[in-house]
């Protein structure tokens, strides 16, 4: 064997043992907060890094397929924290085509395109989508926040692929949010997946207990500095039902704690589309 190829095969053997301890001590210095603390350590962490403000304006793109249909959106979004969110929807010649109103116990949408309009609570999304979405879940969703709402039962950490991993066997709202006569809302299974570096989520993954067949995903590839807070830039949401619903939407700007408001008129000769 020639001179050069010894040198050549040493060269990639040492790389790759390098390589090979480089991510042993990567995922060792992952381990060791977790044998040290457990889960309350991960838990704690992520509490401390998610995002708190009161309000909040933000322009966006959204691509939104439904099965094989796909459209493609620009829109304007605005927030006040545990209370509201606002969106207006636009087609690329940017008249308005749609606009919904989300509170935590109210679902309100208008279509400007065929002049209809519907109101109702969120059991409405619950029967359109097939899973299970509520006022707490969307705007933590929105956010890349955890679900404060939700207590936290039968948990478990660990590292996975370069992430922390949180999986949450059982998640259900806690008493004080629970109106009197409502029903307690259902069970949830949760894994978390957290960027070590901010413990910001990378990725959500919630389903029902005992039907696997419904799932909604969350992933954020990037995140934002506002403020000092890390805001997410890029997300993708899949919601796996009767219909599998994929949204990619990208945030452009986004101010926080600004005076804003939040108009929703129904015209009074739009039809209601659904009780």
């Amino acid at each position: 064997m020639s001179r050069q190829k010894i040198l050549l095969y040493f060269s990639i053997i040492v790389t790759v043992m390098i390589f090979a301890s480089s991510c042993k001590v990567n995922r060792s210095a992952l381990k060791k907060p977790l044998k040290d603390h457990g889960f309350d350590y991960l838990y704690t962490k992520m509490s401390e890094n998610q995002v708190y403000f009161k309000t909040l304006n933000s322009k966006f793109d959204i691509t939104y397929q439904e099965e094989n249909t796909k459209t493609t959106l620009k829109g304007q979004m605005r927030m006040v924290n545990d209370s509201l969110i606002w969106v207006s929807f636009s087609p690329a010649l940017g008249i308005e085509a749609a606009r919904v109103l989300l509170t935590k116990d109210s679902v309100k949408f208008i279509n400007r395109l065929n002049k209809s309009y519907f109101t109702g609570k969120y059991e409405l999304l619950d029967s359109l989508l097939n899973t299970t979405i509520e006022y707490s879940i969307l705007q933590s969703m929105l956010l890349g926040n955890d679900l404060t709402q939700y207590d936290v039962n039968k948990f478990k950490a660990s590292v996975d692929g370069g992430y922390y991993r949180i999986n949450i066997k059982e998640r259900r709202k806690i008493r004080k949010y629970i109106k009197s006569g409502e029903i307690e809302s259902k069970v949830l299974v949760q894994n978390i997946w957290l960027y070590p570096e901010s413990f910001r989520i990378r990725k959500i993954e919630l389903k029902e207990l005992g039907n696997e067949n419904k799932k909604l995903v969350v992933t954020y590839d990037e995140y934002t500095e506002i403020d000092g807070l890390l805001f997410p830039t890029t997300m993708n949401i899949e919601i796996s039902a009767n219909k599998n619903i994929n949204m990619d939407i990208s945030f452009i700007k986004t101010r926080l704690n600004i005076e804003q408001k939040y108009p929703f008129k129904i015209p009074s000769k739009y039809d209601l589309l659904i009780n």
